[in-house]
Order: structure tokens, then sequence, then C-alpha cells
């Protein structure tokens, strides 16, 4: 009796787990190995901006994976010059796209992983932008319409291999928000080095 006993209070508490399971909210990461069950409701594409090979620096490539959840940046940047306030800095306004293809979402977070540079020196700095709309930097850096953009946060060579932000914001059904990015080089690099980065998003 002890036996079925045990084996039925087993079998309750399974049930009360899996019922507990069902009923908490998805909060799903793009880098999550379960990418496949919902990548077609969010998914980045490559914009406007993104060349398709480097043959002329400055310039920026973006790789989207076969899932259309993460996307690849590798890109150069003009030589630093400490004659010029600010550097010379290359701008993208619409060089990642993240796209909702069906009902409309919560944006999270943005996560840049994989961070890595062929410069062994410092690379510079990157800053990435999560705007609502696409939008315009002025002669001084500045965002032209900086309400369009929700925040941003910096890649440099003491970042480590990964940085997030947060920009709560929702997307609508069929909408489109952008990842724009300014980024200028460290005084010791070269036009030809190169830092690479992975985008992916966080999304309810």
């Amino acid at each position: 009796m002890r036996s079925r006993g045990a084996k039925l209070l087993v079998a309750l508490l399974l049930v009360g787990v899996v019922s507990s399971a069902s009923a908490t909210v998805y909060v799903f990461y793009y880098v999550n190995a379960t990418s496949t069950v919902q990548s077609a409701n969010i998914t980045l594409a490559a914009g406007t901006d993104a060349s398709g090979s480097c043959s002329v620096y400055p310039c920026a490539t973006v790789s989207i994976s076969s899932t259309s959840d993460t996307a690849t940046v590798t890109m150069s940047m003009f030589k630093s010059d400490t004659t010029f306030n600010p550097p010379p800095t290359s701008y993208y306004t619409n060089l990642v796209q993240v796209k909702d293809a069906t009902t409309g979402h919560q944006i999270q977070a943005v996560q840049i992983l994989n961070v890595a540079s062929s410069s062994p020196n410092d690379f510079g700095k990157i800053t990435v932008y999560y705007c609502t709309t696409q939008t315009q930097f002025l002669a001084n850096g500045s965002l032209a319409t900086p309400a369009n953009c929700l925040g941003s946060f910096a890649i440099t060579s003491t970042t480590g291999g990964s940085v997030s932000g947060t920009f709560p914001v929702s997307i609508s059904a069929s909408g489109t928000n952008y990842i724009e990015l300014s980024a200028y080089a460290g005084s010791t690099a070269t036009v030809s080095d190169t830092v690479t980065f992975k985008i992916a998003v966080e999304w309810v």
C-alpha cells in the first residue's frame, strides 16, 4: 500500500509541476537553444547600410543566422585623428532591422555577444542605439531625433565579451525597429583592423 501511495503522490506532484510551468510567462532569448520554436515572431534582418563585402574601409557587413535570430556584424572604422573633435566617426542608421511578423510583442533588451577584435590594441568605441524609427546623426555626432532612440550602450576594448542594454518598447504587428551604430577607432588601431560581434534581442 505504501508503494502505491508513494507512486500516486509522485504522479500528482508531476501534474502540479506541469500545470504551473504552463502558466508561466515565457521570456525568450534569441541565443537560447530553443530559438527555432519562436524564430518566426521576431526576426533580425540586414539593413540598407550593410555592405555585401568589405573591400573599401570603413564598412560594416551583417550576416543573419539561418533562423533569423542573431546578426553577426563585422566592421572597420576610420583611423583616429586627435586633431578632430569629435574624432572621425562612421555612422550606420539602418544596419540591423528588428521585425515583428505576427501580432505585436514587447522588446525587453538588446544583447551584444562575442565581441572580438583583430587588433591587439585599443580598437576604439562603438555605440549601439535601439531606435523605434530610423534616425540620422548630426555633424557633432548627436542624434537628429533622439526621441526615436530609446537608449544606447558602448562597446570598447575593455567591455569584455558581451554587453547588454534594456530598452522596453512595444513593437507592432509588421513593425520594424532599427539598431543603429556610431563607431570610431582607437589611436593605435589601423585602417584594416576589424571588430566582430553578435546582436541578439530579448522579447516576450
